[in-house]
């Protein structure tokens, strides 16, 4: 038997999916260990070993390969962790990084202070050097500025280099000759430089992105390093393939050069892994919502496409540009902690009691309430069967934190302030969901809801409600949906390409030469990782504005487009993808101008496919889901008055064609289902849980 491994470290929790041969699905969990975080995997990885009756060596032989999502690269950005940074830059433009945007950019707060760079200021060095804006050397690289500013760097114990000249992606030459000085000149030191990371017009756009890269770069490269390392002790020889914030994966020796691709990849893999299992199921328009123990990420996918962007900013500070999945992040999970302000208003997060000590429940020593203190004290979870079996919760501990944190200074008894907690956690998720879709002129009750993260499927239900949606999807691999992405993920390198040329005046020779230039770059990575030709595939797009516009639209290039043969575009069907901006266009801001358009960039997506098998199908068997009642517990629902007695189902044998009317909970090892009074459950051909609102 072969297998292909899933690993998705959060915050609270380390996620693993093992897919066969067969399409079957083996999923667990293991507490996170953020010190270390290859200490969970590994830990994780004998837990996958016992659940098929094998030691761990076995299963590393016959594992293919293991895709891992990270957070490591995010979480150092934002816990201001990362190594000392230097950057060379053009003499003159020492400042760009900190001038950021040169406006102020909330408009409507006045208090809000500069951030504080990853670069500081004094280790931003100017070197003498200029290409112009056509790629031609108008002053030469000055290599003893280089030199000065690398004894500079060393003696100030710079751990990480960045360089970003202007119009490097026009002509990079003398980024690359800093390079080589950098790299000759400080060896241990982790150099990079924009023209590999982010060639793209717009300097502080791709200064930042590169700084971002170089922050993260070293402790990336320890982490992925010290990983393979242990995976290697323990037996396996398949490929470590590492997911990037585009949903797609990359080799470690590319994730470690670029860095800043797995910032923001944590959440990316759920919208893949939700495509895919809508796909299976027919269902092309989908929100993808992932409520972990820490934060809840929302995305839409419409027609099977997740959304995408070009633009970022880690922690809503950091900047950076690369295609990216369109998720939208709060922090609000199953670990955000309950606080009153100063007037005695309840919050929910976005602090979190993470995996140590954790919710109060847990008995490791949390003092503060959360969410899934509240969720245990309302009757939705069996304290003796969290993780199935595997950990015990205390509700006497989440009672009394509720009650001496939220419920006696509000003069409310601890059921009302757990449910107090409740309510306001799902409207800040409500919001979470309009943004996606609603302030992006879609509709949510013309999508299904697909609900991930080990915490969601107790909320899914209210959240539906709330937005008019009628239909939820909870797959069996809910609480592991990350990972299940990362399995199903294929390796994609993205390249760019700045021309900036009018339609009326644009050179076809030139556009497809671009192409085929960054194919060719792309076949050379898909070389080296051993992608065969027929496992390769393409995706092409052209970023496009009207004439006198900062901002530009990105627009795919289909097969329609191609007017040609070998994939060149000719008139035909540049005039069809003018015609697709001006839809796009309308369809995002309510008009279509006349003006001209332009072409701002050029993009390619190299791909290469990784074979996994699809997911197993069963047969329907009964839609009697009696047989799988566990027992009964009392569960609080507002529209029943209260507390009901409610049915408890054993969600791990349950069969295909089950349903159950609610009110009704539905216990997993890795997530808890919960059926409001309106709703019926129905165990679809795959597994996943199909819930439908009557109201």
């Amino acid at each position: 038997m072969r297998y292909v491994i899933g690993v998705d470290v959060g915050g609270t929790f380390t996620d693993l999916v093992c897919l066969d041969e067969k399409g079957r699905i083996h999923v667990t969990k293991t507490p996170s260990t953020p010190r270390d975080p290859s200490i969970a995997i590994m830990e994780g990885l004998s837990k996958v070993a016992s659940m098929l009756d094998k030691d761990v060596k076995t299963l590393f032989r016959e594992t293919t390969h293991i895709t891992h999502g990270t957070t490591v690269s995010t979480n150092t950005v934002l816990t201001w962790s990362g190594a000392k940074v230097g950057l060379l830059c053009t003499l003159g433009f020492r400042d760009t990084l900190g001038i950021r945007f040169g406006i102020r950019e909330n408009p409507y707060n006045f208090t809000i202070p500069q951030p504080d760079s990853l670069c500081p200021r004094y280790l931003r060095m100017p070197v003498q050097e200029r290409i112009n804006f056509a790629g031609d050397e108008v002053t030469p690289l000055s290599e003893k500025d280089v030199y000065q500013a690398c004894d500079f760097f060393k003696k100030e114990q710079v751990e990480a280099v960045a360089i970003c000249f202007l119009w490097s992606f026009k002509n990079p030459a003398h980024e690359r000759r800093a390079l080589d000085i950098c790299r000759a000149e400080m060896p241990d030191c982790y150099v990079c430089a924009s023209f590999e990371i982010q060639p793209e017009i717009r300097e502080y756009w791709r200064m930042s992105t590169s700084v971002i890269n170089a922050y993260v770069g070293p402790k990336l490269s320890a982490y992925l390093t010290n990983l393979m390392r242990s995976l290697k002790e323990g037996g396996f020889d398949g490929q470590l393939l590492i997911t990037q914030s585009n949903a797609g994966v990359i080799f470690p020796e590319v994730a470690i050069e670029q860095a800043v691709r797995t910032v923001l990849s944590g959440p990316a893999c759920a919208p893949a892994a939700a495509a895919y299992v809508g796909q299976a199921l027919d269902l092309k328009n989908v929100i993808t919502v992932d409520m972990g123990g820490t934060s809840f990420d929302v995305c839409l996918i419409k027609e099977g496409k997740p959304m995408t962007t070009l633009e970022s900013a880690v922690g809503g500070i950091y900047h950076m540009k690369l295609p990216l999945v369109d998720v939208h992040t709060i922090g609000t999970g199953g670990g955000s902690i309950a606080w009153l302000d100063k007037m005695g208003v309840l919050h929910m997060g976005p602090q979190s009691a993470g995996s140590d000590p954790g919710p109060a429940c847990y008995g490791k020593g949390g003092q503060k309430p959360t969410s899934t203190d509240a969720d245990l004290v309302l009757g939705y979870l069996d304290p003796k069967y969290y993780l199935g079996g595997e950990m015990a919760l205390y509700p006497e501990l989440a009672h009394k934190v509720i009650e001496e944190e939220i419920a006696r200074p509000l003069g409310l008894d601890v059921v009302d302030a757990a449910w107090a907690m409740r309510r306001i956690i799902d409207h800040q998720m409500v919001d979470g969901i309009s943004i996606v879709s609603v302030q992006r002129g879609e509709d949510p009750r013309r999508y299904t809801l697909v609900v991930a993260g080990g915490a969601g499927a107790l909320h899914a239900a209210s959240l539906a409600r709330v937005l008019g949606i009628r239909r939820l999807l909870v797959p069996k691999t809910s609480s592991v949906f990350c990972a299940l992405g990362g399995v199903i993920a294929d390796v994609r390198h993205d390249f760019v390409r700045s021309i900036t040329c009018r339609m009326g005046s644009v050179d076809l020779g030139q556009l497809n030469y671009g192409f085929e230039e960054m194919r060719s770059t792309g076949d050379e990575y898909l070389e080296r990782e051993g992608i065969s030709i027929p496992d390769r595939y393409y995706i092409k797009s052209l970023d496009m504005r009207y004439k006198g516009q900062y901002h530009e639209l990105e627009v795919p290039i289909r097969n329609k487009n191609v007017g040609v043969i070998d994939g060149d575009l000719d008139a035909s069907a540049l005039k069809q993808l003018v015609d697709e901006f001006h839809e796009l266009h309308e369809n995002l801001y309510s008009y279509r101008d006349t003006t001209e358009t332009e072409i701002l960039n050029l993009r390619l997506a190299a791909c290469g496919t990784v074979h996994t098998p699809p997911l197993e199908e069963s047969a329907f068997v009964s839609r009697d889901a009696s047989a799988f009642i566990k027992g009964q517990r009392q569960a609080y629902f507002e529209d029943s008055g209260g507390f009901s007695s409610t049915v408890v189902y054993d969600g791990e044998s349950m069969e295909v064609g089950n349903v159950i009317k609610g009110p009704a909970i539905v216990e997993m090892i890795t997530t808890t289902i919960l059926v409001p009074p309106d709703a019926f459950l129905e165990v679809t051909p795959y597994s996943s849980f199909l819930i439908e609102l009557t109201k």
